[in-house]
């Protein structure tokens, strides 16, 4: 559904004239992106009112085919009624059944999944001693800053902020990047780019130059976080954006096999330096699950979302374009699928590099609202149901 927001309607309150994503004093990286995805929703009256200007419906017939909604197997908010364009006109019943509330996400993944392996996902250091004995490609951990008393075995571990200082020079001496994200982060909160260092301050990209002690303190602020090399798209990918992009792929282990029913090519803005799909300006990409051909291609606002053909930022032709090594990518899920089995419902994200793939992270779960945007489809088709109603989902 195409959006008509305006500025306006997505203005951020920021202190003192900063702007709006600035970090306010004393907060951490995750506090600040949190305060960004929570302060970024508008009144719920603005929802209603977007719907009946994008519909030509009345306000009555909106309000209570959402109702209607909200009680049904979906369980849908008004945002996501809205966001998701549900309301269109050319949509059915049945169409519009299918749609799934992200608040349903973890009660349907406890029912899923062993949850005795949600560590084995969530944690990202343990994740990659798994992958690692497997075999299977990922990027290195370089470090982990942890001032717990928790060790990480055969891994670099920095516990202060001298520590640290001296780990970033060392590092990026050579000209070497460095991406920072919470172990047990959601939705790249917290992340954040290294670029530079000098004796006594290093280069947070979008910060500036800060010193050690204060980077350690305020901007890590007491967070476990994992620290490895920047990688670089493959030069297919690259003639859209210099930012790593990730293929999301979404896994259901059923009783009749392995199905693969979503995915998405994820490509963050240029000021952003992750591509998670509430961060203003990423894109979304709907990919064929099985020939890899990108079908959409989306940014969203709080409203809805807008079509794009090509890339906004390059002009780069998306859609009818086909993810490189499509086939390799699908393989790679499939064999890390086997590693997490008794996670019957999960998702990886994979990065394709000139060099080959590289499995960024793996999920219990997975967003539901990512492959809705990005494809204007209803979560649950035929695939999801069978498995969701086989782990007790009544739906």
């Amino acid at each position: 559904m195409q959006s008509s927001t305006t500025p306006e309607d997505l203005a951020v309150a920021a202190p003192d004239g900063a702007p709006a994503t600035a970090r306010r004093q004393g907060e951490s990286a995750w506090d600040r992106d949190l305060r960004l995805w929570t302060e970024r929703k508008p009144p719920l009256t603005r929802y209603l009112q977007h719907a009946v200007a994008n519909s030509g419906r009345s306000p009555f017939s909106l309000a209570r085919e959402y109702i209607g909604l909200s009680r049904g197997r979906g369980r849908l908010t008004l945002q996501e009624y809205v966001q998701y364009g549900v309301y269109d006109p050319s949509l059915g019943d049945d169409e519009r059944s299918r749609f799934l509330t992200e608040k349903l996400h973890w009660p349907i993944v406890r029912r899923c999944n062993d949850i005795a392996w949600q560590a084995a996902t969530e944690d990202k250091w343990l994740c990659a001693q798994l992958l690692e004995r497997a075999g299977l490609p990922q990027p290195p951990i370089l470090a982990m800053i942890d001032t717990t008393e928790r060790t990480f075995p055969g891994t670099r571990t920095i516990r202060s902020d001298r520590e640290f200082g001296e780990f970033v020079r060392g590092s990026c001496r050579d000209g070497t990047a460095l991406f920072c994200k919470p172990s047990h982060g959601l939705a790249s909160y917290g992340a954040f780019v290294v670029d530079g260092a000098e004796r006594d301050r290093l280069h947070v990209e979008g910060e500036g130059w800060i010193a050690y002690d204060a980077c350690f303190a305020e901007l890590i602020g007491g967070h476990c976080y994992v620290v490895q090399p920047m990688q670089r798209n493959h030069p297919s990918l690259a003639r859209y954006t210099e930012r790593l992009a990730t293929v999301r792929v979404y896994v259901l282990r059923t009783d009749s096999g392995v199905k693969l029913p979503f995915a998405a090519l994820k490509m963050a803005a240029p000021e952003h330096v992750a591509d998670n799909y509430w961060r203003p300006g990423n894109l979304a990409c709907d990919v064929d699950p099985i020939t890899g051909s990108i079908r959409s291609a989306r940014t969203k606002d709080a409203f809805g979302t807008t079509d794009h053909l090509e890339h906004p930022h390059t002009g780069v032709r998306l859609v009818g374009e086909r993810v490189p090594r499509w086939e390799d990518i699908v393989a790679l899920t499939l064999e890390c699928s086997s590693i997490f089995a008794p996670v019957r419902y999960h998702s990886l994200d994979v990065a394709i590099l000139a060099e080959g793939l590289s499995i960024i992270e793996v999920n219990t779960g997975g967003a539901f609202n990512i492959p809705q945007l990005a494809a204007g489809r209803g979560f649950l088709t035929d695939q999801v149901l069978d498995l969701f109603r086989a782990c007790g989902f009544k739906g």
